[in-house]
């Protein structure tokens, strides 16, 4: 359920319900109402869902790169049981993490307080081929994907084993995060690069009807979202702001952090929900 009397900046919609119908579960639906205005009240906005048990399980933080506030942090350290958990981290999409330096993410994710954190990298594609790479994932409540150039992740993990092996740990329950790279490549057609024209290249396919970019608001990159998703099918396109979350829990999805989450729709028209704002995800 929506949080009473939220306010949302709504372009070009009459209503919540006409956002992407093609793209979510049918089932799902919304007893609220937000006129065509710049600032609508949405009040006693119900979300209702059928979902796959195993599937509603699953945690999903992506965010928008910058320096991460604490309170977002923790809302990851939380879902994933930090104190009894182990968290596997991929620095992959950092040149630095070819070097074997791994202290910018171990520092900061052992202070958090997990009793086990574990680098799960390769060097090379024929790396991540090898017969048991990231064996550490067995274990893991939590694996967090750092930021850098997300082609990085793409041209060593996609269509690999261990990739394969993520996806299904997730789906049966993980805890998933990514930051500016780490969450672009979540999407499974990926915006690579481009400045006001995207490049594509292949992601993860986390949430393959969504074409994820990050640093949004700072970069100004409303141009480069707007077009890759006029250029693909069925899709939406999810801005995330620096020092901003969007937090997917099983059937909900919320907007945590000090930014907005900008959704945009095939046929342009803008949704920015705030922090604090709940609102429909794709399934």
């Amino acid at each position: 359920m929506f949080d009473r009397r939220r306010l949302l900046r709504v372009i070009g919609y009459q209503s919540l319900a006409s956002l992407m119908p093609p793209l979510f579960n049918p089932s799902i639906t919304i007893s609220a109402d937000a006129s065509m205005v710049e600032d609508a009240v949405v009040d006693d906005a119900v979300v209702e869902t059928k979902m796959d048990p195993d599937r509603s399980k699953r945690t999903l933080l992506l965010c928008g790169g910058g320096k991460l506030p604490d309170s977002l942090l923790d809302v990851f350290c939380e879902r994933g049981n930090a104190s009894r958990g182990r968290l596997v981290l991929i620095p992959t999409a950092s040149p630095r993490s070819d070097e074997g330096d791994y202290s910018p993410w171990l520092d900061l994710w052992v202070k958090k307080g997990w009793k086990d954190v574990m680098v799960v990298h390769a060097n090379d594609r024929q790396m991540a081929m090898q017969d048991g790479f990231g064996a550490e994932l067995r274990e893991a409540q939590a694996v967090w994907i750092g930021g850098g150039d997300q082609s990085r992740l793409s041209q060593r993990y996609c269509g690999t084993d261990f990739l394969q092996r993520m996806l299904e740990w997730y789906n049966r329950g993980g805890v998933l995060g990514g930051t500016s790279a780490g969450a672009a490549v979540m999407s499974a057609r990926m915006i690579a690069g481009g400045v006001d024209d995207p490049q594509f290249g292949e992601g993860f396919g986390v949430l393959p009807n969504v074409i994820i970019d990050q640093h949004f608001a700072q970069k100004n990159r409303i141009a480069r979202l707007t077009k890759a998703v006029a250029q693909s099918n069925d899709v939406i396109g999810v801005g995330i702001d620096e020092c901003t979350g969007w937090l997917l829990e099983g059937t909900r999805s919320k907007v945590i952090g000090e930014g907005s989450v900008h959704v945009i729709h095939g046929s342009g028209s803008i949704v920015v929900h705030q922090a604090g704002d709940a609102f429909i995800h794709i399934p």
